[in-house]
């Protein structure tokens, strides 16, 4: 299961990994912690996943979702940054 809180990020995989996913429908269940979910057997998941560290090129992923999501995906960085700061204090 792979799960999300945002239905575009789901998509956006599904689009990147059509190939691999296109029979994964994406599940809606706003009773959830996560609203959204898709279920992969794990060996097509192994693949995604060796896919997206192949195209991986970034050393900072706040900055490159800025990059890629701009102003329609501010709450989605804020949210990240917000996290960060959790996790420093803890760090701390």
């Amino acid at each position: 299961m792979v799960r999300a809180r945002v239905r575009d990020h789901l998509e956006a995989l599904k689009s990147e990994f059509a190939d691999l996913l296109t029979n994964c429908e994406i599940v809606e269940s706003r009773n959830t912690d996560y609203a959204y979910r898709i279920f992969v057997e794990k060996s097509i998941w192994s693949q995604v996943m060796l896919g997206l560290t192949d195209e991986m090129d970034y050393d900072n992923f706040k900055s490159e979702v800025a990059r890629h999501q701009g102003n329609d995906g501010a709450r989605y960085k804020e949210s990240l940054h917000e996290v960060w700061s959790v996790m420093n204090r803890l760090q701390k």
